[in-house]
């Protein structure tokens, strides 16, 4: 049998080679020191390893505090999540929280000592304790963990990892979960356009509108041009949110009162004018004074992509969009929702989760995020921090919405089936995605799981031996988190053990619109090819559209409950939907395609510009089919494609309020 090289022997190997000196560990005083478990990722192997790291590298960590009394925690959660409980919403304040549960000052005091007389620069610690975060060169890291750093090759990056597991005192890991961001692990936005972005012509003004007369038919006939993005008048009147619709007496829910947190990494500088420019030309109210808000934990500025060694890993600029797609999506549904925007320093793990843990302690009560990995296999030094952030809101009450993805079962992406993380959590609303159909006069004609591949046209022809995968709602099985209570008996236990050793947690819980080729006009401030920025509106989609869409929905139910937040909503969503009628008066039940040779016969055509940012560019057209599940399945009732379905607004809101 053939074994891998450990991370430990990669240290030993690289020592006697000289590329990396052993660094003894610079200590004020001798202490038992322990090795932390669950640090170093399975893809630092010594036949990864490019090069050492450089000792200048600027590392930013999430130090994870250990939760009091967890086994208490784990039942309040239960409690207050479940329906059927008498103590059902009954939430903890931000001040019994910490009383309770949180660590206390001491142990945060105790840590940040330990980090400063290491040399570390701290820079705060999260309101509730969550975490101390802080920084350090990797030489001064290296010299304080007893360890040294390489960069490894992984998924077509150049990512720095740990070449063994940090070694600190005794009496330190007892009070710590781990030590997150020693290793570089990005987390992506659902859908980043490039700088600038023009949507060809030509396109329809509502689902089916325009036919293409003279292409080539496909499937014995001639197929639409794809829209030009859904306007939120026709997203709100799709899903249920009219003129008449949802009112308390003579007050429209409008999401007054709440407050949506957002998070993502990085900021727009130009979200607030783009807002207001979108919402002038759209029918919405421009943003109040203080209605916005931006906390950055870096300058509110979006510079270009950052390489590490020639490969791209960190891209503000492709961030920019990701906050203004949310912003303008929770708007839309919920237009005087207050919304609170956390921008994390970069798009790494550790600075993604103090920017969560930071919105969960700011007072919003759903929590928006549109990232993920690309699988769900954490380490376990991440899902440690992660749960723990989870493990607080759902105490206190705030809603955390997770998108699952742009990459379907993964594997295109990926090379093997697997849902993504952190959307696999079982303290999250997981929110997958539609081709959405929106007819004349905003009716909703329809939903199918977006899974579009994407076909050329050739001589004259569709060429169908060349059809690429073109993006898709994720959906699947996870592996690190078991099958929730909640799940049982409306997720069929065919689904809980796809491929996994156990039965897990499976997602999405529901789904809206994500599909670029059924997507949402957004506007933003770009910079053309031609230079000089200018606001520019194009169509957009991802499950990074459909997670604040679902959000802004949630604002609507906490202002019917004047304020009170929901928690964890997905018991209260399968509780309800444990019968077909309770199912189907939340829930649309999304169409299933006609597939042929195995490709949906659902299609639109989509002209495209060669160069986006530039309209005078060629246009090339293709069809996108639509609908098409890869691995993934659609069944009536649960599924692991669409979740539970798609929302009837009117009804799910007041179930949820």
């Amino acid at each position: 049998m053939k074994r891998r090289a450990t991370v430990a022997a990669i240290a030993v190997a690289l020592a006697a080679t000289g590329a990396v000196t052993p660094i003894a560990l610079a200590s004020p005083s001798p202490a038992p020191l322990v090795r932390l478990a669950g640090i170093v990722p399975g893809w630092a192997q010594l036949y990864q390893l490019i090069r050492p790291a450089p000792t200048g590298s600027r590392v930013d960590l999430a130090v994870g505090l250990r939760t009091r009394h967890n086994a208490a925690l784990t039942r309040l959660i239960d409690e207050v999540s479940d329906p059927t409980s008498s103590h059902y919403r009954h939430f903890l304040t931000a001040a019994q929280y910490r009383a309770r549960f949180a660590p206390t000052e001491a142990v945060a005091a105790a840590v940040r000592g330990w980090l400063t007389a290491r040399g570390v620069t701290v820079d705060g610690t999260t309101p509730s304790r969550t975490m101390v975060y802080a920084h350090a060169s990797t030489g001064v890291l290296g010299a304080a963990l007893d360890i040294g750093f390489g960069l490894f090759r992984r998924a077509g990056q150049l990512l720095r990892a740990p070449l063994a597991a940090p070694a600190v005192p005794a009496a330190i890991a007892k009070l710590i979960t781990g030590v997150s961001g020693l290793t570089q692990t990005p987390l992506t936005p659902a859908a980043p356009p490039p700088a600038a972005f023009y949507n060809a012509r030509p396109c329809s003004a509502h689902f089916g509108q325009k036919p293409a007369t003279t292409l080539p038919k496909y499937a014995g006939r001639r197929q639409r041009y794809a829209v030009c993005g859904y306007t939120p008048r026709q997203i709100r009147s799709a899903y249920g949110l009219g003129p008449h619709d949802l009112r308390i007496g003579k007050h429209r829910l409008t999401g007054q009162g709440v407050t949506v947190a957002i998070v993502d990494a990085y900021a727009s500088p130009t979200v607030e004018h783009d807002v207001d420019t979108y919402s002038a030309r759209h029918g919405l109210p421009r943003l109040r004074p203080g209605q916005l808000t931006q906390t950055t934990f870096g300058p509110l500025s979006n510079p270009p992509e950052v390489n590490l060694g020639g490969l791209g890993l960190l891209d503000p600029q492709g961030w920019s969009s990701e906050e203004t797609l949310d912003v303008e999506a929770v708007h839309a549904i919920a237009p005087r929702a207050r919304i609170h925007y956390f921008g994390a320093l970069t798009n790494l793990n550790s600075t993604l989760y103090l920017a969560l843990a930071q919105a969960v302690d700011s007072g919003a009560q759903v929590v928006s995020n549109s990232y993920g990995s690309g699988d769900d296999a954490p380490m376990a030094v991440d899902k440690l921090l992660f749960d723990s952030i989870a493990r607080q809101a759902a105490a206190r009450g705030v809603t955390l919405d997770f998108s699952t993805g742009d990459d379907g079962d993964e594997v295109a992406a990926e090379g093997f089936r697997t849902a993504d993380f952190p959307a696999t959590s079982d303290l999250v609303t997981a929110v997958g995605g539609t081709s959405l159909k929106v007819g004349r006069g905003g009716r909703w004609r329809g939903e199918t799981y977006w899974g579009d591949q994407k076909i050329p046209l050739s001589h004259g022809h569709w060429d169908l031996g060349h059809a690429e995968f073109n993006g898709a709602a994720g959906g699947g099985v996870s592996r690190s988190y078991a099958e929730p209570a909640w799940q049982r008996g409306v997720v069929p236990n065919s689904l809980t053990t796809d491929g996994v050793p156990r039965p897990g947690r499976v997602e999405p819980d529901l789904s809206m619109v994500a599909d670029p080729t059924t997507g949402f006009r957004i506007g933003q401030t770009m910079t053309p090819s031609s230079g000089g920025a200018r606001y520019v509106e194009f169509r957009i989609g991802g499950t990074s559209l459909a997670c604040p869409l679902f959000s802004g929905l949630l604002a609507l139910a906490v202002e019917l409950r004047h304020g009170r937040p929901l928690g964890l909503v997905t018991p209260t969503l399968y509780h309800a939907a444990r019968t077909t009628a309770g199912r189907t008066r939340l829930f649309h039940e999304p169409d299933t395609v006609t597939t042929r040779g195995g490709q949906s016969l659902f299609a639109n055509v989509r002209p495209d510009y060669a160069d986006p940012a530039n309209t005078s560019s060629k246009v090339s057209v293709t069809l996108r089919t639509l609908g098409n599940l890869g691995t993934l399945h659609a069944l009536r009732g649960y599924d692991d494609s669409t979740g539970l379905g798609t929302p009837k607004a009117g009804p799910l809101v007041r179930r949820l309020g």
